[in-house]
C-alpha cells in the first residue's frame, strides 16, 4: 500500500478483519505525538510577504488568532474508563504518591509500560494464554470490591490499546485492568511499597503467630489439609502454598483461612513472610548449588509444572476462575 506522501507500507493478516487491525496499528504508529499544526506555519520570509499582501483587517485577525508555541506543545489527552479491584487502584495511588506525581501521570506511565510488556511477551507466548494469566493476577488482588476510574493518555497510546483489546475480543476496560495487574508485578516502585507494607506487618506479633499456626499444618499434615481447601490429594501443592512459594487463588486462600481459623489479611501477610524468610537448602560439594526462588509463582504456572492429568489440571486451574 502506498500512502499519500509516497511512503510504502506492508501489512499481513490471516483474514480480512486481522488485516484491517494490522493496518490500523501501523497507521497509528505513524501518527504524530500531538496535533500537527506546523502545516499551517509559514517560513518567516514567506509569512512577511503574505502579510504584506493581505488587507489590514485580515492581518489583524491572523495575529489575534495565532496561538503561541507553548499551547501547541501540550498533547491532547483521551480517556480510558477502567474498573479494577479497590486494592489494585489503591496501589496505583500509592505509586503516584511515592513518585510525587499526579495519579494520572502514574497511571499513564503504567499503561505505556504494560502495553509494551504485553507486546513483547506475546511474541514468545500465546496472547490468549497471556491474558488469561493476567486476568488471574487481577483477580488475586485482595478484597471483592471494585472501583471505576479514568486513565488519561495521548491519542496514539489510547488507539493502540483499543486496537489490542479489540484484536483479542476483550473490552477496553478489561484489557487495561489485566495488563496493569501484570505490570504492577514488575514495577520497582510497587515492589518497594509492597516490601514496606510487608515489613510493617511482619513485625506484628499476630503475623508471627500466624506463621507458627501455618507451620503446624505443613509437611506430612498437609495431606489432611488439602481436601479442606479443594486440592484433593495434592499435598505437594498444598505445602507450596503454605510455604508461600505459590500465590493461591482467592477461593483457595479463603478456604485455607477458614481451615486455619485466621483472618485472610493476616494469612496473606504470613504466607508472604514465610516466602521472604525461606532458608537456602543445604547441598553437598558434589551437587550443584541450590537456588532460592526469587518471586512467588502464579497459580497457573505452579499447576502446569506438576504435569498432572488433563482433567485434574483443568479442575485446579478452574479454582482461579
Amino acid at each position: 500500500m502506498i500512502l499519500a506522501n509516497g511512503k510504502p507500507i506492508t501489512v499481513t493478516g490471516k483474514d480480512e478483519p486481522h488485516l484491517l487491525l494490522c493496518l490500523m496499528t501501523v497507521l497509528v504508529e505513524l501518527l504524530p505525538d500531538m496535533c500537527n499544526n506546523k502545516q499551517l506555519e509559514v517560513e518567516p520570509a514567506n509569512r512577511a510577504a503574505l502579510l504584506n499582501s493581505q488587507p489590514l483587517e485580515a492581518t489583524m485577525q491572523l495575529s489575534t488568532t495565532t496561538k503561541g508555541p507553548s499551547e501547541h506543545s501540550i498533547p491532547r489527552r483521551q480517556q480510558i474508563g477502567v474498573t479494577t479491584k479497590v486494592s489494585q487502584y489503591g496501589l496505583v495511588k500509592k505509586i503516584a504518591k511515592k513518585r510525587g506525581v499526579p495519579i494520572s501521570t502514574a497511571a499513564r506511565d503504567l499503561l505505556k509500560d504494560a502495553l509494551e510488556r504485553f507486546d513483547s511477551e506475546s511474541m514468545k507466548m500465546s496472547p490468549t494464554d497471556l491474558l488469561t494469566n493476567y486476568e488471574r493476577e487481577a483477580n488475586n488482588y485482595d478484597g471483592a470490591k471494585s472501583e471505576s476510574w479514568i486513565i488519561r493518555a495521548d491519542r496514539r497510546l489510547v488507539m493502540k490499546t483499543r486496537l489490542r483489546a479489540g484484536e483479542y475480543n476483550y473490552s477496553l476496560s478489561s484489557f487495561v485492568n489485566f495488563i496493569l495487574a501484570n505490570e504492577l508485578n514488575y514495577n520497582t516502585v510497587a515492589d518497594t511499597i509492597n516490601k514496606e507494607s510487608s515489613l510493617s506487618l511482619n513485625t506484628n506479633e499476630i503475623v508471627i503467630n500466624a506463621c507458627k499456626i501455618i507451620q503446624l499444618h505443613a509437611g506430612v499434615k498437609a495431606k489432611h489439609l488439602a481436601p479442606q481447601i479443594e486440592l484433593g490429594d495434592q499435598r505437594g501443592l498444598t505445602n507450596m502454598i503454605l510455604g508461600g512459594t505459590v500465590r493461591a487463588p482467592t477461593r483457595v486462600l479463603s478456604k485455607l483461612a477458614s481451615a486455619l481459623n485466621l483472618p485472610i489479611e493476616i494469612l496473606s501477610a504470613a504466607l508472604k513472610h514465610r516466602f521472604e524468610t525461606q532458608n537456602v537448602p543445604a547441598f553437598k560439594a558434589t551437587e550443584c548449588k541450590p537456588s532460592v526462588q526469587a518471586n512467588r509463582k502464579s497459580w497457573g504456572v505452579a499447576v502446569r509444572e506438576l504435569k498432572l492429568s488433563t482433567k485434574e489440571q483443568k479442575r485446579l486451574l478452574d479454582l482461579d476462575n
